[in-house]
């Protein structure tokens, strides 16, 4: 989850908590292709179990520099996490928290936390940091939910300035049937320098009843689908038969992924890279391919 795919809801939603204070290679995808729009719903006549003094209690519960004055919020239906309370406030240092609340049952979904004062300089390991990562989650995941989670990747992200620190991107996947989730899963950012959680989302909206119903044994092999989108390339005018026939595969797995209409595929997950990719690049090419029928589902041909 293509860097340009993964990076979706921390774009989408870093964009709304710009007005409050001013990812990495892919692995998993955590959100839809396309962000759709948000419904802001009357607060009066909603039909959720948790008003917004639950939710500003909640922000303030869990982060204590909060200033209880500056907490505000808005009731929204979101395309990712359903109804939730998107809630911020400003801290006592002058900086900025913004936090997403289940509005069902109060949990916190989301949360941005730039409150913290750094110096630049970064001291936790990639092993401390994914420690740090693992007792978080287990303070905020119910037992049975952690038992479907499975560690995609740990990776450094160099701060944007001298005077900033770096970050631990931490990826979780969501674990169904024993295929992963590429819409579901868990994403932290852990500060390289405190050691602090500033960044959590948390994305659990696949359907299990739907997936019960697709056979998890594939229909078509991933060699076979290797030879799908070798088809596919060379009948595409800006790639040809020539550059499909040197195709190299970098990864083959099976997932569970979402088309535009939400219906959910078991598919083939291949990366690749032909001759027309340099030797260094940074990301290979991705496809999905339906693990039953050969149908392709998304040919993402991003080069450096």
């Amino acid at each position: 989850m293509k860097l340009s795919q993964i990076c979706i809801l921390s774009l989408v939603l870093a964009s709304a908590i710009f007005v409050a204070f001013a990812s990495e290679e892919g692995g998993m995808i955590f959100t839809k292709e396309d962000a759709k729009q948000t419904k802001y719903l009357d607060p009066s006549t909603a039909d959720v179990n948790i008003s917004f003094e639950d939710a500003k209690n909640k922000l303030i519960s869990e982060n204590p520099e909060v200033i209880n004055e500056s907490v505000h919020g808005e009731l929204i239906d979101d395309e990712n996490f359903g109804i939730i309370w998107r809630v911020s406030s400003k801290t006592t240092n002058g900086k900025s928290i913004f936090a997403g609340i289940d509005a069902s049952n109060g949990e916190q979904l989301f949360v941005y936390d730039g409150s913290k004062n750094v110096k630049g300089k970064d001291s936790v390991s990639k092993d401390d940091a994914l420690k740090i990562a693992e007792e978080y989650i287990k303070s905020r995941v119910s037992a049975d939910k952690i038992n479907d989670i499975e560690l995609e990747y740990v990776n450094y992200i160099e701060p944007p300035a001298d005077d900033l620190p770096g970050n631990y991107h931490v990826s979780y996947a969501r674990i169904i049937r024993g295929i992963p989730s590429l819409s579901d899963g868990i994403l932290l950012d852990v500060n390289a320098e405190t050691g602090e959680v500033s960044s959590y989302d948390k994305s659990w909206s696949m359907s299990e009843e739907e997936i019960a119903l697709i056979d998890t044994e594939p229909g078509v092999t991933d060699e076979k689908a290797v030879e799908i989108l070798k088809e596919y390339m060379s009948n595409e005018p800006s790639i040809g038969e020539e550059k499909a026939n040197t195709v190299k595969v970098i990864s083959s797995n099976l997932v569970w992924k979402e088309d535009d209409e939400d219906k959910i595929h078991l598919a083939w997950w291949i990366r690749f890279m032909d001759s027309s990719f340099a030797k260094d690049a940074t990301y290979p090419a991705s496809v999905w391919i339906d693990a039953h029928s050969g149908e392709m589902l998304l040919f993402d041909y991003y080069r450096d």
